[in-house]
């Protein structure tokens, strides 16, 4: 399920492009990961083929080494699933299934992992498979933002686990923001987490990957201060 989100008035819109003359470039991406700790469970992953970018991230539940433990096999695992299954022409939704059946046999009763999986194809077509992550936000050109829901369970401990697919158009210069709960919940010296209002508030006008990434971390930073960082936080930008 796709949901908007109300803007305040400090946003600024940017000009919508309908120019069609020119290709398309092809997506573009960055990424910040900062641990909380000597080690991380976040993971993210990008792959690009002539006719579109995968993506992936998420979070381990649980912090420290054993959370460390599991990420490092879902990274190793899912660079794996995402190239072959670039390949063979597998839905993100059969990429998800894929690494689901792998975790199930390795991890223990108390460990799961949420994730998102997709691609986003040169031509602006984006699909995408939701287990139970932070909902992925869409920022359009003209100031709206949409967010799209789970589209099925977490990884790796639900049986008979089964996900959809999220199909969306982008239009030139609209991006896709992918985060882990750590910059969400990211709390200030009052208690009070960063949200999805804060991240929307850091959007700068300018739609580059690079400063996206950049505002929203350093924003949930500003926002924590002086205070203990608790979970990793990891932003992935991709701009259509």
């Amino acid at each position: 399920m796709m949901t908007a989100l109300m803007l305040d008035d400090s946003f600024s819109a940017r000009p919508r492009n309908r120019e069609t003359a020119q290709p398309r470039p092809q997506p573009r991406q960055h990424a910040i990961s900062i641990p909380a700790r000597t080690f991380t469970g976040d993971f993210w992953f990008t792959h690009r083929t002539p006719d579109r970018l995968w993506f992936a991230l998420g979070d381990v539940a649980g912090k420290g080494l054993p959370a460390a433990v599991v990420m490092a096999m879902i990274q190793e695992e899912l660079e794996h699933r995402i190239v072959s299954c670039a390949r063979a022409g597998c839905d993100p939704a059969t990429t998800m299934m894929r690494l689901d059946a792998f975790l199930k046999p390795l991890l223990p009763s108390n460990r799961f992992a949420t994730a998102v999986i997709g691609w986003l194809r040169n031509d602006g077509s984006l699909t995408l498979v939701n287990a139970g992550h932070c909902p992925p936000m869409i920022v359009r050109t003209d100031g709206s933002i949409e967010e799209i829901d789970s589209t099925g369970p977490v990884v790796g401990i639900v049986p008979n686990s089964r996900w959809t697919s999220a199909t969306i158009t982008l239009d030139p210069g609209d991006l896709l923001v992918l985060y882990s709960d750590g910059v969400i919940e990211s709390p200030s010296a009052a208690g009070v987490d960063f949200g999805t209002a804060g991240i929307v508030r850091a959007l700068p006008a300018d739609n580059c990957p690079v400063t996206v990434a950049t505002a929203i971390v350093d924003a949930a930073t500003r926002h924590a201060g002086r205070g203990v960082r608790y979970d990793d936080l990891t932003v992935l930008v991709i701009g259509a």
